[in-house]
């Protein structure tokens, strides 16, 4: 009993003096990389390696070890944690101390400070010499390098003039008319009177000038959405290229949607009795998507755009996630809407529900694999159903080099046939409602308010009376001039 008993001991005194060992020589192993920065003593070059931290992907300092990872301590703590204290209050702009811990270790009776720096959603600069090249660094490899004027104008840029809202932001365009916001908000039965629109929708500057969100909204504007095909799998070979845009954001937004209706091919299978419609795409998914890449671009930088390739569709919005949003806040689908004010004419108008459930849809059929999330932008790849993909490519001959049908031929045709259904039931029903058009044609209440627009703005078709009691009617060559 008594050897088995001193057996016992001898093995547990191994285990916890190889533990200690273990545990020393993990502390011990400290190497210097981009994210961590030795340094024996705390010099003047601390106040530059927080900033180079703090402006580029965070890091840790560690205060009382040498360049070769050994460890020599910090000979007077208390002091050397006033002077961070001071140089983290004082020293640098805007004050970072929420973004940085500070810890002491003791290893080996010395101690070491570590201090944990994350990255920073502002420009850092040290006090004294201000937003210059003297006072902003990045962090290179495991270098500290200052800032060029570019670089900071670049960073000013993007972190401040970027947080601002497009409602603060003057536009640069002179008189602007609403008529088309007005249609589209009569169309919803909501009003506008014409004296207050313009505040009641943040239209105007605190000065009273207009601003870039009254510019989105205007009849004429600088902005187009642009949409671009391509032969296969990479931009290498451009096959068309068209733009929606140059008017009110809410007509390209339809004439978009519509595109994206024309490209989304349907396959049919009938099993016995039943018919099964398969699309490219899931035309929810695609749909929550795209009006999510509107309402939270940042559209100071670049509008939003529209890639088709061979296998998928991509759509990009600019400006990364807004503030304070988190990737896990996105996919849970609370929101955090970087332009607060054509979210709310978005959601009157019926584009968005805020009920947080879009995203959390679209993960749910495609993964969280096909957001590809930046600070600068977001990528969402949407890939195509292979079945479909198939059958739309046998049925138009896409291998067939001597009999390819150009997409520009493919998205016409798409539309000629689907306003010659409007046409036909308009004439078979002249008080057929939008809601009856778009189940029975199988197109979107958006795609079809789109093909009524235009064969009203191309005199084909006219609607008489008022908006829920009455009727189409189909023009021919003399009502038309008569029109």
């Amino acid at each position: 009993s008594n050897t088995i008993q001193t057996d016992f001991i001898v093995i547990y005194m191994i285990v916890f003096i190889f533990l200690e060992i273990r545990e020393r020589d993990i502390y011990m192993k400290y190497v210097e990389t981009e994210k961590i920065e030795l340094k024996k003593v705390l010099n003047e070059t601390f106040e530059k390696e927080v900033v180079a931290f703090l402006n580029t992907d965070g890091g840790v300092i560690y205060v009382g070890v040498e360049d070769d990872g050994s460890i020599c301590g910090v000979d007077n703590i208390d002091d050397v944690m006033k002077r961070i204290s001071d140089v983290l209050v004082d020293g640098i702009i805007p004050n970072p101390q929420s973004l940085i811990k500070i810890r002491a270790i003791n290893e080996d009776s010395k101690w070491v400070l570590e201090i944990e720096i994350q990255k920073g959603n502002s420009l850092y600069y040290i006090k004294r010499y201000g937003r210059s090249y003297k006072g902003c660094y990045i962090r290179v490899g495991t270098s500290v390098r200052s800032m060029t004027e570019e670089q900071i104008e670049i960073r000013y840029n993007k972190i401040y003039i970027r947080n601002k809202e497009i409602n603060d932001i003057p536009s640069k365009m002179g008189k602007l008319t609403f008529k088309e916001l007005k249609i589209y908000y009569a169309e919803k039965n909501l009003h506008l009177n014409e004296d207050t629109f313009k505040e009641n929708l943040n239209l105007l500057t605190p000065d009273g000038k207009y601003n870039m969100l009254a510019e989105l909204l205007a009849d004429e504007n600088r902005v187009s959405i642009k949409i671009a095909r391509f032969k296969g799998k990479d931009k290498s070979e451009l096959l068309e290229k068209s733009e929606y845009g140059y008017k009110c954001l809410l007509v390209a937004i339809d004439r978009m949607i519509n595109r994206l209706e024309a490209e989304n091919y349907t396959m049919s299978i009938i099993k016995g009795a039943r018919r099964i419609d398969k699309r490219l795409v899931d035309m929810a998914s695609l749909r929550e998507i795209f009006i999510n890449a509107i309402a939270h671009n940042d559209w100071l930088q670049v509008e939003p755009a529209v890639y088709i390739f061979s296998d998928r569709i991509e759509v990009i919005s600019h400006g990364g996630l807004p503030n304070d949003q988190t990737k896990d806040k996105f996919f849970e689908g609370i929101s955090k809407p970087r332009n607060k004010g054509l979210m709310r004419i978005l959601s009157d108008l019926e584009y968005v529900e805020q009920t947080g459930h879009g995203i959390p849809d679209v993960v749910k059929i495609y993964g969280k694999e096909i957001f590809d999330i930046h600070d600068t932008y977001i990528n969402v790849k949407i890939p195509f159903n292979k079945d479909v993909l198939r059958s739309h490519n046998k049925e138009k001959n896409i291998y067939n080099t001597a009999q390819e049908t150009t997409q520009e031929t493919i998205q016409k045709t798409a539309q000629e046939t689907t306003r010659d259904k409007i046409i036909k039931e308009i004439i078979s029903n002249p008080n057929v409602t939008r809601k009856q058009l778009s189940k029975i044609i199988g197109l979107s209440d958006a795609g079809i308010k789109y093909h009524l627009r235009e064969l009203t703005k191309d005199g084909i078709i006219a609607h008489k009376g008022a908006t829920k009691k009455g009727y189409w009617i189909v023009m021919n060559n003399k009502e038309k001039n008569n029109k």
